[in-house]
C-alpha cells in the first residue's frame, strides 16, 4: 500500500519529464512559440527576458533562476524587447536537436526548457488542479533546494558531458516534484483536482486505502473512517479537494489502472476488468468508456500510437 498518493498519482499519469535544449541569448532578440500542447517549463539559467503570453496583457519579466511553467494552449514570445519582430521558433531551432544553440549577439542570457509527457488521460487530470501558468521566482526558490537543482540543470546543459541529456531530464524531473510540492501546498489557491488531493493530509488515509487495494467494493464510511471524519464532513470535503464524489474519484483511478494494464502485451479485458474489482467485462467496458472517452480495446491501441510519436 503507497503512503505517498503524489508519487502513486504521477506514476499512474505516466508523468516524464523531458529535458528539449535551450538557446544562448545576447543583444536584441525575440523568439514566437506556437501553442505547445504540453506542459512545458522553462528555467532562466543567467541574465533575464521578457515573457508574453497569447491572450492576455499580462508580461512577465524572468530573471536568473526563475521557472516557468505553461500548462494551456497558448503561444507566447521571449524576448530582450517585447517590441522586436519575433522570429519562429520552429525556424531557429530546426535540426537543433537537444543543443544549445546562439541566439542573437553574445551569451549573457541562458534559457533552458522542456516538457512534461503524460498519456492523454493522465494529462487531462494532472492540469486540472493547476492554473493556466506558475511562475516560481528566483527570490522564493534560490535558497532552497530548488535552487541547487537549477544549479545542476544548468552545469550539466552547459557542460555537454556524455550522458549530459538523460542527467537534464532526471533533474527537470526533480524540479517538476520540487514545484509541484511548493505549488500544491498553497491549498486554497489550487482548483480542485487530482493533484490537489494527492497532497491534502486529510484525505491521505483514505486515498491510501483506494490506491492500496483498487478490487474492494470501499463504502463512503470506511473511507470517512480512515479520515477521522463523519460521512458528510469527509463527502463534502473530499469534493471540495477532488471535484468529485470518492466513489466517482475510485471509478476514475481504476480506470486509470486498468488503462495502465491494458498496454501490456496479452492483456486481456475480462482479466484486466476483475483486477480492478469489475466482474462483468461489459461492467467494466462501460465504465472505462464513460471516464476514459474510448473502449478498453481502442484505449489499448491509442497508447501504442502515442508510444510511437514519443519516439519518433
Amino acid at each position: 500500500m503507497t503512503r505517498d498518493p503524489l508519487s502513486h498519482t504521477l506514476k499512474v499519469f505516466d508523468a516524464r519529464t523531458i529535458y528539449a535544449g535551450g538557446f544562448i541569448g545576447g543583444g536584441d532578440w525575440a523568439i514566437r512559440f506556437e501553442p505547445p500542447r504540453k506542459i512545458k517549463f522553462f528555467v532562466v539559467g543567467r541574465g533575464h527576458c521578457l515573457l508574453a503570453l497569447d491572450g492576455t496583457v499580462a508580461r512577465f519579466r524572468l530573471e536568473a533562476g526563475d521557472i516557468f511553467i505553461l500548462t494551456r494552449d497558448v503561444g507566447f514570445v521571449v524576448a530582450s524587447d517585447l517590441a522586436l519582430a519575433p522570429q519562429p521558433a520552429a525556424e531557429i531551432f530546426r535540426g537543433a536537436g537537444k543543443s544549445i544553440i546562439p541566439v542573437g549577439q553574445g551569451d549573457d542570457f541562458l534559457f533552458l526548457g522542456g516538457h512534461i509527457d503524460t498519456h492523454h488521460a493522465g494529462g487531462r487530470l494532472m492540469i486540472e488542479s493547476l492554473p493556466d501558468f506558475v511562475h516560481l521566482p528566483a527570490a522564493e526558490s534560490g535558497a532552497s533546494r530548488l535552487g541547487a537543482l537549477i544549479g545542476e540543470l544548468v552545469e550539466e546543459a552547459a557542460g555537454g558531458a556524455p550522458g549530459a541529456e538523460m542527467a537534464c531530464s532526471s533533474l527537470a524531473h526533480l524540479l517538476l516534484i520540487q514545484i509541484l510540492r511548493r505549488h500544491l501546498s498553497s491549498g486554497d489557491q489550487l482548483r480542485p483536482g487530482w493533484l490537489r488531493a494527492a497532497c491534502d493530509p486529510k484525505l491521505a488515509p483514505a486515498l491510501n486505502l483506494m490506491h492500496g487495494d483498487i478490487a474492494r467494493s470501499w463504502t463512503l464510511p470506511e473511507l470517512a473512517r480512515a479520515a477521522g471524519m463523519s460521512r458528510t464532513a469527509f463527502a463534502v470535503h473530499f469534493r471540495n479537494v477532488t471535484g468529485r464524489p470518492p466513489l466517482n474519484y475510485l471509478t476514475e483511478w481504476r480506470m486509470l489502472q486498468a488503462e495502465r494494464a491494458l498496454r501490456q502485451e496479452g492483456s486481456s479485458i475480462a482479466r484486466v476488468a476483475a483486477s480492478v474489482g469489475y466482474g462483468s467485462e461489459a461492467a467494466f467496458s462501460t465504465a472505462f468508456k464513460r471516464v476514459m472517452g474510448v473502449s478498453p480495446r481502442r484505449g489499448g491501441r491509442l497508447y501504442l500510437v502515442e508510444e510511437a510519436a514519443h519516439a519518433s
